[in-house]
């Protein structure tokens, strides 16, 4: 049995009907195992009725296989189907569809209308979900404008609480393309990042600040090599030196005072492109050090980078070895020291000193010995 509305596109469908309820009771009950659509992989067992007086259909159901969806765990739902009351002759026909899904790690509920425009079926509602969270992402509060329409599902007007803060989104997937093609447009406002950090399995340090982003993202869901995009990001109230990163800068540096200082503001520009992403403009400000930072981390953590330094003279002169040389490293226009080349596994980087101006060391070099000839003469 096959169909082409695109609520139950389906190519197999079984099902086993109760000769006695649609016999007594008017009504078609049934069990019933569906595979949705010729590219869109998953499995669904329901069990329902389709009520004739009513004319309307209810199904409980079971996903299974579906793609992406792992992380949530056995996801159960309940699907409702009904005429829209009080429709004039000259109205389209219009159903009316409450459909939810449970999960341990989520709940959501939608409510649609199931419409014919210009002889094509589109489905469009609004959904709510108090929760969705996995060990890597949380989101809580959930509302979204939703539409089906031909194949695509689209997002917008999306906002959730986003760990103590807020996101904002727009986007589509097509659920049936063997490689979905989507797109995604997103603001993210006040987001704790300690709590983000002590929550999600992607990070192991402890981290803090407020972060603010902006990303646009276009691809194929699940197949990150497809992906690329843009994103600034800010963060303020800061403290990352938690990060493996800048602790092995503190230590290359010999400057013990530097695991002290505390980030207060950061902000980059990144670029995403064949599972790599680059930036010119990351920047980490602090009252006693700023760091500029480019280069690029591909997606499997692998780190290629150089970060340039300004220092207070205050933070040199706690190093055992660079207090000796202070005077011939400290610039009159900005006390830069160098740059440093970070390279491997974002989690054990290697670092390594390369000087910025040494041409100018030796120049005051030069110069003290030219002074010391020009008294002994």
């Amino acid at each position: 049995m096959t169909n082409q509305h695109p609520l139950y596109y389906f190519k197999e469908m079984k099902i086993r009907p109760s000769i006695l309820a649609l016999i007594f009771e008017r009504k078609l009950k049934f069990y019933c195992e569906i595979f949705p659509t010729k590219k869109f992989k998953a499995h669904i067992y329901a069990t329902g009725n389709y009520d004739f007086k009513k004319k309307g259909l209810f199904l409980k159901f079971r996903l299974k296989d579906v793609p992406y969806t792992k992380d949530l765990g056995p996801i159960h739902g309940s699907l409702k189907l009904y005429k829209k009351p009080g429709l004039n002759e000259d109205d389209y026909p219009t159903d009316k569809m409450e459909i939810s899904f449970t999960s341990p790690n989520m709940q959501l509920t939608a409510l649609a209308d199931i419409l014919n425009v210009n002889g094509k079926t589109e489905i469009r509602g609004r959904m709510y979900a108090p929760f969705i969270k996995t060990d890597k992402l949380r989101f809580t509060n959930i509302e979204s404008d939703a539409a089906l329409i031909h194949d695509k599902l689209y997002f917008y007007n999306l906002y959730s609480d986003l760990y103590r803060g807020a996101l904002r989104l727009d986007g589509y997937v097509d659920l049936d393309n063997p490689v979905n093609p989507c797109a995604v447009s997103m603001n993210i406002n006040d987001m704790d990042i300690h709590e983000f950090s002590s929550t999600s399995s992607l990070f192991d340090k402890d981290v803090t600040g407020m972060l603010f982003a902006n990303v646009k993202l276009k691809g194929s869901f699940g197949h990150m090599d497809s992906m690329t995009g843009k994103a600034w990001i800010e963060i303020k109230n800061a403290n990352v030196w938690e990060a493996a990163m800048f602790k092995g800068i503190a230590k290359i540096l010999m400057i013990p005072d530097l695991k002290k200082v505390v980030f207060t503001y950061a902000s980059g520009l990144f670029d995403l492109k064949n599972s790599v992403i680059t930036t010119n403009k990351l920047k980490l400000t602090s009252k006693p050090v700023e760091l500029a930072a480019a280069g690029k981390l591909n997606l499997d953590g692998i780190v290629d980078a150089s970060v340039r330094i300004k220092f207070k003279k205050e933070l040199i002169e706690s190093s055992p070895i660079l207090s000796k040389l202070s005077s011939l490293i400290l610039e009159s226009a900005g006390w830069f020291l160098g740059s440093i080349k970070i390279e491997g596994r974002i989690q054990d980087p290697s670092f390594s000193l390369a000087p910025v101006g040494v041409g100018n060391i030796f120049n005051k070099i030069k110069d003290t010995i030219d002074k010391v000839k020009d008294i002994l003469k």
